[in-house]
């Protein structure tokens, strides 16, 4: 839904289009502080930070703020990810390791080692876990958030940034300087678990630049996860992705 000042703007847009038969279209549409870009799609996605087929696996240790309605809580989380798992184990304030998360594709393993149990749930059942926002998304992805030209549908601009229409209902906007993503929204939120991710504070390491604070709203927009990136190692010689669950627990699947 369009804010009241966006409905003016296409009010005017609509009335002024009458009056000039010979404005494009093109020329008229503007959508907030974001006007229709002239440059090449090519041009700025190439921009944008890609490392794939040079990143294939990483490790490494964070923080996760949890903020939701009624809970607020500080994790410490050591993961380890390639391009299609990644392995989350979560310990608390007082460094208690509570649990592991195995995040495929469309799944979440969850191990609970002080409850001794186990269940698999879809990404989308957001609220059975509060770190579902930062849990929902392979690790190498959100990381470093790659965009494929063939999937922008309208490029945007304004002073400092780009903004990419993608065809699959996502707004990612860059910085026209270095290409760095610093947001990603997302339009149709049924699609999924989140609906918006904030990119900040991006350093380089090992030839890489890559964020080290992601925050991440839920679709509801009512809990988001901080992210803080505290180390990390790109292409380690070996990684673990697997969750060891004893015999005697039964997985759940929810």
């Amino acid at each position: 839904m369009r804010s009241p000042l966006q409905q003016t703007y296409f009010l005017l847009f609509g009335i002024l289009f009458l009056l000039s038969a010979c404005s494009s279209s093109s020329e008229l549409t503007m959508e907030g502080d974001f006007r229709p870009s002239k440059e090449s799609v090519e041009k700025v996605v190439a921009m944008v930070p890609n490392y794939a087929g040079e990143l294939e696996t990483m490790t490494g240790k964070g923080r996760a703020l949890v903020s939701e309605p009624g809970n607020s809580d500080r994790v410490t989380i050591d993961f380890a990810t390639n391009e299609t798992r990644s392995l989350l184990t979560i310990q608390n304030r007082i460094g208690i390791e509570g649990g592991q998360m195995l995040v495929e594709q469309d799944s979440i393993l969850i191990y609970n080692r002080l409850d001794k149990e186990a269940q698999k749930i879809s990404i989308y059942d957001g609220r059975l876990t509060s770190l579902n926002e930062l849990t929902s998304i392979n690790m190498l992805d959100l990381i470093n958030f790659k965009v494929d030209a063939e999937n922008v549908d309208r490029l945007q601009e304004n002073g400092s940034t780009f903004r990419l229409l993608l065809r699959n209902g996502l707004r990612v906007v860059v910085d026209r300087e270095n290409g760095q993503v610093q947001t990603v929204d997302q339009t149709i939120p049924q699609n999924s678990p989140y609906s918006r991710i904030y990119y900040e504070s991006y350093g380089e390491l090992n030839g890489f630049v890559l964020p080290r604070k992601i925050t991440i709203f839920s679709a509801d927009e009512r809990s988001r996860v901080v992210f803080l990136v505290r180390s990390l190692e790109t292409n380690p010689d070996r990684i673990n992705l697997e969750i060891d669950i004893p015999d005697n627990i039964k997985i759940q699947r929810l």
